[in-house]
């Protein structure tokens, strides 16, 4: 059997590195946050591009470093007087979840 030329052996080992191949940044975006199926479809059939976006998205995951500096924001506003204690609490409780 021959599919556009080529000999139907060589088609479906493409088909199965390509399968294996598409696990790489499919894992990759999902450790990070992201759709496993979608970054499996996208590596199966755009491999290195996959690869290279799943490779520098941001990580969905990490820890916000801008929820601290509200926090001292927030605060200093209350040591002030700005802000109320309420105030604060409602803020601080909205920046932890």
């Amino acid at each position: 059997m021959t599919i556009m030329g080529m000999d139907g052996g060589y088609v479906i080992a493409t088909l199965i590195i390509s399968a294996l191949l598409a696990v790489i940044p499919a894992r990759i975006a999902k450790n990070k946050g992201y759709s496993f199926g979608a970054f499996y479809a996208f590596g199966f059939f755009l491999f290195i591009i996959a690869l290279i976006v799943s490779l520098v998205m941001q990580d969905k995951n990490a820890p916000s470093s801008a929820a601290p500096d509200a926090l001292l924001s927030y605060k200093k506003l209350l040591d002030e007087g700005v802000i109320t204690q309420e105030e604060f609490d409602a803020k601080k409780a909205e920046l932890l979840k």
